[in-house]
């Protein structure tokens, strides 16, 4: 059932994916009898710009590694690296790293790679949160040109964030869209009026609603009112209790429903402790001690923290967890058009989590192979 938890089962893997799933009669010789917890599918993050000192635009295989490793071991199964606003052969060649990252690791025991994540430069400078002014573009015929012809791009691309309100954003978006990119509306001071023509020409997902975008207001919906009135986007949501007020996360989840998405915008400084200095961005970050990724002049850059803790943080302000879970793992997979991850169904990879009676993950498996899980 979407959204609930339901049980006893009995959950058979063969060859890293579920072959069947029955009800439990306690009679069953099982080789892992999972008790006073929670299995869930392994969380799916589509925004993660880096973690434990890793930032994605600039990884090498060692880096790729600890990312994906360590993503994993906390039970996030699947994510979609996030590169950010930058001159466009830096760009490309971020997103070729992508890929090739794909590649090497897609047998390993490690998060997945789904597909890369391009959060800029199509945004608006009024909503620049932490990115470059002097490196943002429209989404010009040209320039879209320009990055889908670059070496890697195309194989690694999966979601582009754009301001629907920019010169040629309209075509840009229908162009994308219909060459089977997700497209998502962010940093964007557009009116709800655009946000739904945006819609009409393909986009289908909003990228960290209430962040860096025009608010909802009584008179004029903005970019977060029409993508919670408009069935067609799924919802990005941060979930670290920081961006957003979890009791503003509770309104979204009653909202827009199954069409709720829970990320980090995780950045290099993930699951570092605070005041622990990287670059992202082309400029200097650290977390606070919230758990908050910062520049030097206090704007927020993204989150320090790893989903698993985001689910945390959600279910101790009293979001109902399923809720909570369904947002990192179905909700995630159907906004990429994707059935063989982020759910327990037959068919599906074997990318699970049993989660203990703290909503800590006690043991996590990918393709049906066990991970070690740090100890607390």
């Amino acid at each position: 059932m979407a959204g609930a938890f339901v049980g006893p089962v009995v959950v058979e893997v063969v060859a890293g994916r579920i072959h069947r799933i029955r009800a439990a009669d306690g009679t069953e010789d099982v080789d892992h009898d999972l008790v006073d917890g929670t299995l869930s599918a392994g969380l799916l993050d589509l925004q993660v710009n880096g973690s434990f000192g890793v930032d994605v635009a600039g990884a090498d295989a060692e880096g790729w590694n600890t990312l994906l490793s360590g993503l994993a071991a906390r039970g996030v199964t699947g994510i979609e690296p996030t590169v950010i606003t930058a001159p466009l052969p830096d760009i490309a060649a971020s997103l070729d790293r992508v890929g090739r990252a794909r590649r090497a690791f897609a047998d390993e025991p490690v998060a997945r790679i789904l597909g890369a994540h391009l959060e800029g430069p199509f945004l608006s400078p009024a909503r620049k949160g932490a990115h470059r002014v002097a490196c943002m573009l429209p989404p010009s015929a040209e320039n879209v040109d320009a990055l889908l012809a670059a070496p890697g791009v195309r194989d690694a691309l999966r979601t582009v964030t754009l301001a629907p309100e920019l010169p040629g954003a309209v075509e840009a978006t229908r162009r994308l869209s219909g060459e089977g990119y997700v497209v998502a509306v962010g940093h964007s001071d557009a009116t709800a009026v655009q946000v739904y023509a945006a819609a009409d020409a393909g986009a289908t997902m909003c990228t960290h609603v209430f962040n860096a975008q025009r608010p909802l207001k009584a008179r004029e919906p903005g970019v977060a009112g029409a993508v919670l009135a408009d069935d067609r986007f799924f919802v990005g949501t941060i979930l670290d209790a920081q961006h957003v007020d979890p009791s503003v996360v509770a309104l979204v989840l009653r909202s827009a429903g199954r069409r709720t998405v829970g990320v980090t915008d995780a950045i290099v400084t993930a699951g570092l402790e605070p005041d622990q200095w990287h670059e992202f961005g082309g400029q200097p970050v650290a977390n606070d001690a919230r758990g908050l990724g910062r520049r030097p002049d206090g704007t927020i850059a993204g989150a320090g923290i790893v989903l698993d803790e985001g689910v945390r943080r959600m279910i101790a302000a009293g979001l109902d967890p399923a809720a909570v879970l369904a947002a990192c793992t179905e909700n995630a997979a159907r906004s990429l058009g994707r059935t063989d991850v982020g759910h327990v169904a037959e068919g599906a990879l074997a990318d699970l989590v049993w989660w203990d009676a703290t909503w800590h993950p006690s043991r996590v498996w990918v393709g049906g192979k066990a991970l070690t899980v740090p100890t607390r």
